[in-house]
């Protein structure tokens, strides 16, 4: 048991760590009481209101959902290169951290990949950058995904076409790479930053 907290006070916070962690934002009252079989969103808000008071969470008075486990990791997991090899997916087997808050770029859950290649230059994408994905299986026309395409990983943007999908580049010299329906094709996630060291 956390200390200074009840069995029930722990668990509460246990499920909004992990919520924060694998959406990126904190849940409502109601899905706290939803989760623990509350009959009344009361019972949550008084669990939640006793965490507060103990210093395990945070609240921004006024702000919907601006609330924050005290300690909560903000960081942001480097996976890897985007390069041939099976990609690291799991943010347990990460071996290195970004400190970035991933709420700054919106909901959801995050990971870095280190660009390797200049397929991208068009979009200003060097080699050496690390690109933020957010993680999802499914993208828009013209989005810039990673993507897992036989045992290689690959930055691009993603157009799906009427007898498939194509993977274009960003750089005239690289050519683009046609999927079709029977190919393996999964997409890891959509990009929403990039990192430069300078």
């Amino acid at each position: 048991m956390t200390r200074g907290l009840t069995d029930r006070q722990a668990q509460v916070l246990e499920f909004i760590n992990n919520f924060l962690s694998r959406q990126g934002y904190p849940p409502t009252v109601r899905e706290v009481a939803a989760q623990f079989g509350f009959r009344s969103p009361r019972a949550a808000h008084d669990h939640m209101k006793a965490l507060q008071k103990k210093g395990f969470l945070r609240a921004a008075p006024g702000l919907p959902r601006a609330l924050n486990v005290v300690g909560h990791a903000k960081h942001i997991p480097l996976l890897g290169r985007i390069a041939a090899g099976q990609p690291m997916l799991a943010v347990e087997e990460a071996d290195e951290y970004l400190d970035l808050d991933p709420t700054f770029f919106g909901h959801g859950s995050f990971f870095a990949l280190s660009v390797r290649g200049d397929s991208m230059v068009g979009d200003h994408i060097q080699e050496g950058d690390l690109v933020i994905l957010r993680s999802q299986a499914d993208a828009f026309s013209g989005e810039v995904v990673a993507v897992l395409l036989e045992d290689e990983v690959t930055l691009k943007h993603f157009h799906p076409v009427a007898d498939g999908v194509e993977l274009r580049a960003a750089n005239p010299l690289v050519k683009t790479i046609k999927v079709r329906p029977e190919d393996s094709l999964r997409i890891l996630g959509v990009m929403v930053g990039l990192v430069r060291k300078v």
